[in-house]
């Protein structure tokens, strides 16, 4: 009897506990599978505030692993119920003087919102200390850790990198690349414990945040340095509108520096105006002066319209109404093509001009890379402009008489300093087009041809002419042959300011010139005081390329004992 009584109890207890069991497993699946949706969303509510993350941001890295633009974490300030706030206008006033927001919009945003609110993000790293003081100081209000942007360099390359605001990419290649830097984001339920806010992965995402991917860029972080302490020198001095500076290798055509001014610090982009963040050396086009009287002489011996020692006349040319003369008269009437190029002869190089064939000249033009997009990746570039010989019909006007002979010295025509270096930088590369690259070890295109090497090789001794005898005797480096040519353009059709005379001073050229490695553009825009480009960015050019070239332990053959006489000037 008593053995059928513990049955019964052993039975009953085993059915309470496979029920109870049966029970606790039917509440989790219930909770956790019938109604996850609707326990999730009130998670969510309590909270207070479903924020996305961003992921830390690719870094950019010159040429040898220098950081310039990093990913850190920075310090944000948000409330998740604003409507708890005691002090509204207080705490307002407090974030306008972190942020530069009027403190009237902070306290409308606060008093009108219920949910989680962003008060400041991804402050400067300096500005910690007071973010925390404000915790400290206004119940209700807490500090995350988001990733942001840190430029340890400050204005280093700034109009060249860019920037970034809240949502991405505003300016340079960090707005150009924002698909390639941005890394997206990750979404937290935030949750306030005491007085700090906490963030949680919202479902099932992996809460290890990722290592930050990394490009490596083309820049030479020391010549960088040293274009940026000449571009400062050339404010000081002569007081531009702008400035910039571009170098490049031969034959690879990476840029190994860049520089504008005026700049800005990436940093703290909101105390500059939007204007300064300009890359002009990409963006803005002008007329490129006597610089351009390179590719109109390679264009007519490439041609074989003319002959490299042909005389041509230099005296005034008159054409219609119109009389084109030079700065500086000629010491006599007629002037080889060298001669042109060496004392920069604006009636020579336009009757160099006027001899090639108007489609030729235009197909030539083309060919150096004027009128398009150079082939780097970076959105916004100007074209400069070329017209049509031809023109467009109802659009643009075709070629006057006056335009082959204008275009022959710079006028009629627009560029980018970095479309005009690259010119430069095929006729180093002894004739074969250069394309500009930004990111290391990117792949190189199919070689074009643009003049032949002869003709390449021409040039190039006309240029070192230019140098060792003509107007760009400012640009000599002792012991190393140098090519280039000065440029002084008209901003015609410009208003001017008092005291400026409307002028852009040029430097452009390479070196060694035996065998080219640096190519070099300095560009000044209305510089006061001195306006020429053989006074004002020659020696800038000077400056830049001998730092380039020892950087780089590139060497010069040596000199005869004549060349170097002449340099000195022994004779």
């Amino acid at each position: 009897m008593r053995t059928c009584i513990n049955n019964k109890r052993f039975i009953i207890i085993a059915l309470f506990l496979v029920g109870f069991t049966i029970f606790i497993f039917g509440k989790l699946f219930y909770l956790q599978v019938l109604k996850s949706d609707y326990y999730k969303q009130e998670a969510i509510e309590q909270a207070q505030g479903v924020v996305k993350i961003d992921l830390p941001r690719t870094e950019l890295l010159d040429r040898n692993g220098v950081i310039i633009a990093a990913s850190i974490e920075k310090p944000s300030l948000c409330v998740v119920k604003p409507k708890e706030l005691k002090d509204i206008d207080g705490l307002s006033r407090k974030i306008s003087r972190l942020t530069g927001e009027k403190s009237t919009y902070i306290a409308e945003k606060l008093r009108s919102r219920k949910i989680f609110t962003w008060l400041a993000r991804k402050l400067p790293e300096e500005l910690t200390d007071e973010a925390e003081e404000i915790v400290a100081s206004f119940d209700g209000v807490s500090l995350i850790r988001e990733w942001g942007r840190d430029y340890p360099r400050g204005i280093f390359a700034s109009n060249l990198i860019g920037t970034v605001g809240v949502d991405g990419g505003l300016s340079g290649l960090e707005e150009n690349w924002e698909s390639r830097l941005s890394k997206g984001q990750k979404e937290y339920i935030v949750f306030r414990v005491g007085k700090k806010s906490r963030l949680y992965p919202l479902g099932l995402i992996d809460s290890v945040v990722p290592q930050p991917d990394k490009i490596y860029l083309t820049i030479d972080e020391a010549i960088q340095y040293q274009v940026e302490k000449t571009l400062d020198a050339i404010c000081e001095n002569f007081n531009p509108l702008g400035a910039c500076a571009i170098v490049l290798s031969v034959p690879e055509g990476e840029i190994l520096a860049l520089g504008v001014r005026p700049t800005f610090d990436p940093n703290k982009p909101a105390e500059t105006p939007f204007a300064k963040w300009r890359n002009i050396a990409i963006l803005d086009s002008y007329e490129p002066g006597s610089t351009f009287k390179a590719i109109t002489l390679a264009t007519a011996i490439d041609f074989d319209t003319k002959k490299p020692y042909e005389e041509v006349p230099v005296t005034p040319l008159v054409i219609g109404q119109y009389t084109i003369k030079d700065d500086h008269p000629p010491h006599k009437n007629f002037y080889s093509l060298e001669e042109v190029l060496t004392y920069s002869s604006n009636c020579g190089a336009a009757r160099i001009g006027m001899s090639i064939p108007r489609q030729t000249f235009y197909q030539y033009i083309k060919k150096f890379g004027f009128g398009s997009v150079t082939a780097l990746d970076f959105k916004g570039q100007s074209e400069g402009l070329i017209r049509r010989p031809e023109g467009i019909p109802n659009k643009v006007p075709p070629w006057s008489d006056l335009s082959a002979p204008s275009i022959s010295f710079g006028q009629e025509v627009r560029a980018t300093p970095l479309q005009l270096a690259l010119a430069y930088a095929t006729i180093a590369n002894r004739g074969i087009k250069v394309n500009p690259k930004i990111e290391l070890n990117s792949p190189d295109l199919a070689p074009e041809r643009v003049i032949s090497e002869k003709t390449a090789q021409v040039i190039t001794k006309m240029l070192v002419n230019v140098v060792d005898e003509g107007t760009g005797k400012g640009a000599r480096i002792p012991y190393v042959r140098v090519a280039g040519k000065t440029g002084t353009a008209q901003k015609l059709g410009k208003k001017i300011e008092p005291g400026r005379k409307g002028r852009i001073a040029y430097f452009v050229g390479f070196a060694p010139a035996e065998n080219p490695k640096i190519v070099t553009l300095v560009m000044v825009d209305d510089p006061i005081g001195q306006v020429y480009g053989g006074t004002v960015s020659a020696p800038a050019f000077a400056e830049i390329t001998s730092f380039a070239l020892k950087r780089f332990n590139i060497e010069s053959e040596p000199y005869t004992k004549n060349e170097i006489a002449l340099l000195t000037g022994g004779l």
